[in-house]
């Protein structure tokens, strides 16, 4: 794209973020907080002049967990996340495992489809050329062949770049550095860097009808120890509990 004021050529950006990967990273962390993200203005921390974000698309599932509290604290983040993003919803899936000690079930719940929504996203948006580059906040091994499909010329006469923005604290596999590395003409691998992140205001909960909760302050490291997560597959559990 050239951008007509500044004579510049303009690379679109859009971001896609996987949430939960995010929240399994960060919990228990210094980087926990940055739960509380401004995803838009965090993109732009790594884009430069040469890039413009264009779109931010937000990837998740309502919990289910039967705490009031904690349905209404994932509430008042996804509407802050919808000032800014457009959210994509997959859902949790109730799931049971016995104990190899005791033979007792354990209940628990798993999130399901943000892999296949983030991939479908980012390949029908490149296909229907809305971006230049990706940037993808994750460090799931289910979403390099999405990459790879992207920057393909074999799919795309112009393949896409993309950037992929590892979590704080993320367990990353060496197969998924190495995928990414595989891949080094159109794919940037950065750690996302905590000084990097940019959080909401404070006051934005109190604008959108809610208190701000103690444990998404700065200096938190995790929600109170008595809630316990439902699990995903890889990655964590529901946001912002």
């Amino acid at each position: 794209m050239t951008d007509p004021g500044a004579g510049s050529t303009i690379s679109r950006v859009y971001v896609y973020v996987d949430g939960f990967n995010f929240y399994g990273a960060t919990k228990g962390t210094k980087a926990y907080p940055f739960g509380w993200c401004d995803w838009r203005l965090t993109a732009e921390n790594y884009c430069g002049p040469s890039r413009q974000v264009r779109k931010v698309k937000y990837f998740t599932s309502r919990i289910t967990d039967q705490d009031e509290a904690r349905r209404e604290r994932q509430t008042l983040h996804l509407k802050a996340m919808a000032t800014i993003a457009e959210i994509i919803y997959g859902r949790f899936v109730p799931r049971e495992q016995r104990c190899g000690n005791c033979g007792q079930f354990k209940q628990f719940a798993r999130e399901k489809m943000t892999d296949t929504n983030i991939a479908i996203h980012m390949v029908l948006d490149a296909a229907a050329n809305r971006y230049d580059e990706a940037f993808l906040v994750t460090a799931d091994m289910d979403l390099v062949p999405a990459v790879q499909m992207v920057t393909d010329p074999k799919h795309f006469r112009t393949p896409r770049k993309v950037t992929v923005l590892v979590p704080p604290y993320a367990d990353t596999s060496r197969e998924f550095r190495e995928t990414m590395d595989d891949l080094s003409n159109s794919v940037r691998i950065i750690d996302l860097r905590v000084t990097n992140l940019v959080r909401f205001p404070h006051d934005l909960a109190g604008k959108l009808g809610h208190d701000f909760p103690e444990h998404w302050a700065e200096g938190s490291t995790g929600p109170p120890i008595k809630n316990l997560s439902p699990r995903r597959d890889r990655s964590g559990s529901h946001n912002r509990p």
